[in-house]
C-alpha cells in the first residue's frame, strides 16, 4: 500500500486534533463469523468460505436493517468448533446469540429474523473485537495486533477476538464491546484496553477513548458524549435516546434518564469542513466533520 505524504492516517488524525465522538459505525445487529484463514483487505470476499454461504449471509444482512458482518479469529486456535455470534446492540435489550459449527454450510439453516425474536442460543457472555487487519490499513496491524495480544494473555482473553475492518482505522487501535456496541479508539496498550473492558463489564462507559454507541446515529453519538460530560453520568443504561431532529448543520437530541425520568436536551452543530485529515493510509487529505455543543438543558 503506497503512503502518500509519508504520513500514516493515525498521525494525520492526531495532528489535526480530530475528536473521536460521533464516529462509531452505525450498526444495530453484528454478525460475527470465525474464519481462521488469511485475511486480505477484502477479508470476507476473498475468504475460502463457500460461495453459497457467502450468498446466504449477504441476503441475511440485506434483510436485517443496520446489520454488519465481521470476520473474527483467535491468534491461537485451541477449539475444534468454529463460532458464529449475532450481537444485538439494542438500547433496551442488548443481547448475544452464540452458535458452534463444524461446516460453514451449517449456517445456512439459521434464520436470523426468527433468531432475533427468540430466547434460544442466548449467551450471558460479553465479547470484544479488535481490528487487527493490517492488510486493510497499516495502522490496524501496527496498533491493533499488539493490543489484542496483550489482552489475549489476560483475564479477558477468552472473550476477545481479532476482527477485520471495523471502520475508523485512523483511530487505531479500535475495538467494540458487545453486545452493547460501545466503540472505542486510539488504544495503545493492553492494560488501558483491559481497564475499559473492566468498566464495561461493570456497566460503565469510559469517555476518554469513546467513539460512540453503534445503535445511535452519528449526531446522537456526539450528543451522548456531551451529555455525559455535562452530567458526569457513566452508567451505560442510564441515558436512553428519545428524539433526534436535525437540519443541515444543527441537531436537537433528547435523552431521558432512567433513574429519575429527567429529559436532557442537547443541541449540537456539525462543522462539515472543520479539519482535513487522511482517512486511510494511502489516501489524500479530505474534510472531516466535527460536532460542537451549542446548548445543554434538562427538565
Amino acid at each position: 500500500m503506497p503512503i502518500k505524504n509519508k504520513i500514516l492516517c493515525y498521525e494525520s488524525s492526531l495532528n489535526a486534533n480530530e475528536e473521536m465522538y460521533g464516529t462509531a459505525p452505525r450498526v444495530d445487529v453484528w454478525f460475527l463469523l470465525e474464519y481462521r484463514g488469511n485475511w486480505s483487505g477484502s477479508a470476507f470476499k476473498d475468504s475460502k468460505i463457500p460461495k453459497s454461504v457467502k450468498s446466504y449471509l449477504n441476503k441475511e444482512l440485506k434483510a436485517v436493517k443496520n446489520s454488519r458482518l465481521q470476520l473474527i479469529k483467535k491468534h491461537d486456535n485451541s477449539e475444534d468448533d468454529l463460532k458464529f455470534y449475532i450481537a444485538v446492540s439494542d438500547e433496551s435489550n442488548p443481547r448475544l446469540y452464540e452458535f458452534k459449527f463444524n461446516d460453514y454450510k451449517d449456517l445456512m439453516s439459521l434464520k436470523t429474523k426468527k433468531i432475533l425474536k427468540s430466547d434460544e442460543h442466548l449467551s450471558d457472555e460479553k465479547i470484544y473485537i479488535i481490528c487487527t487487519n493490517g492488510e486493510y490499513d497499516i495502522c490496524c496491524g501496527k496498533f491493533g495486533m499488539p493490543v489484542y495480544l496483550d489482552i489475549a494473555k489476560g483475564r479477558y482473553g477468552p472473550q476477545t477476538w481479532e476482527a477485520n475492518h471495523i471502520g475508523g482505522h485512523r483511530f487505531a487501535s479500535t475495538f467494540v464491546c458487545l453486545p452493547h456496541g460501545l466503540v472505542y479508539g486510539r488504544i495503545r496498550e493492553g492494560k488501558i484496553a483491559e481497564k475499559l473492558i473492566n468498566e464495561y463489564e461493570t456497566g460503565r462507559v469510559n469517555l476518554s477513548s469513546y467513539r460512540g454507541r453503534s445503535c445511535h446515529p452519528l449526531e446522537a453519538q456526539a450528543a451522548e458524549y456531551y451529555l455525559r460530560k455535562e452530567t458526569g453520568s457513566v452508567e451505560i443504561s442510564e441515558m436512553v435516546l428519545k428524539g433526534l431532529k436535525k437540519s443541515d448543520k444543527k441537531s436537537n437530541v433528547k435523552f431521558q434518564s432512567q433513574s429519575d425520568d429527567i429529559v436532557h436536551k442537547v443541541k449540537i452543530r456539525q462543522d462539515k469542513k472543520a479539519i482535513k485529515v487522511i482517512k486511510s493510509c494511502g489516501d489524500k487529505n479530505s474534510f472531516i466533520p466535527q460536532y460542537r455543543l451549542i446548548d445543554y438543558s434538562s427538565t
